[in-house]
């Protein structure tokens, strides 16, 4: 991440939590931070359970970011820099990921809008890693129809069009759903596993032909032919054990978040097949 990307981020994690900014600079910002902020980053603990038992008024703590020390103002600034990878900056992620882990929307019909039913949505954000020496990440983004059970791919790009909010509208009301989330959540689960399935394996008989060819090399290397102690240590199991877990094929399948949405009508079309284009190699 650039550093105009890792303010527009902490930007927008403070917007969403209503924090007030005391002082805004191109290449710095102070920010009073949301109690729950603080919770998460302020490393206070004790603070907070003091506040909560007494029942007294908290005083949440300030933060002054800088994202470009070299064109601060002549004035001193004291402050944190914070550019991607520094430890503050995965504590905002992680605080996003754990505030942000589910929502629940409500599309807002036009001005002159009729009553109008709400269609129930179940969305599930996965990451799909297959792992070995390389590692390949997809990421999907499903959405269930919670009526008559269709699955749509990229359901999070489409939602950035609708006019979404926490607060239904008036004169609309959610339609009861045929399928519950438990059962609408398992048909996801299938779709994510008939998409591993079609996967090329052709990438786990490559990593296990790397990792054969690596363990003759042990072999050949780590043999306790040069010693006749027989409780000398072996030191071969232990290097094959981090080949192992280095090239052994696996996949994993990890929900980032999700939640439901509330939808006028159901739109776009769903998708054969999934799209790679947020897959990547590294």
């Amino acid at each position: 991440m650039k550093q105009e990307q890792v303010r527009a981020f902490l930007e927008r994690y403070l917007d969403a939590h209503k924090a007030v900014y005391t002082e805004v600079h191109p290449s710095y910002f102070k920010v009073r931070l949301p109690i729950e902020v603080d919770k998460d980053l302020g490393n206070r603990p004790f603070y907070w359970t003091y506040v909560e038992r007494l029942n007294i008024e908290p005083q949440p703590m300030f933060m002054t970011l800088i994202f470009d020390k070299e064109n601060l103002p002549d004035d001193v600034v004291r402050g944190e820099e914070i550019s991607f990878g520094s430890p503050r900056l995965l504590q905002f992620f992680s605080s996003a990921r754990k505030r942000g882990q589910y929502v629940r929307l409500f599309e807002r019909p036009g001005e002159k809008a009729e009553r109008a039913g709400l269609i129930p949505w179940l969305n599930v954000n996965y990451k799909i890693s297959f792992i070995c020496d390389r590692k390949k990440d997809i990421l999907l983004s499903l959405g269930i129809n919670m009526i008559n059970g269709t699955i749509f791919d990229q359901f999070f790009s489409k939602m950035e069009n609708y006019n979404l909010s926490p607060v239904m509208a008036d004169y609309t009301f959610t339609v009861r759903p045929v399928y519950g989330i438990k059962s609408a959540a398992n048909r996801l689960e299938q779709y994510v596993s008939e998409i591993i399935q079609r996967e090329d394996p052709a990438w786990a008989v490559d990593a296990r032909q790397r990792l054969n060819e690596e363990l003759s090399i042990i072999e050949y290397f780590y043999t306790k032919k040069d010693t006749d102690e027989e409780d000398a240590p072996d030191y071969s199991q232990k290097r094959i054990d981090e080949l192992r877990w280095q090239h052994e094929p696996r996949i994993e399948v990890d929900i980032i978040n999700g939640g439901l949405f509330y939808l006028l009508e159901p739109q776009g079309n769903p998708l054969n097949q999934t799209s790679n284009r947020n897959a990547h190699l590294h």
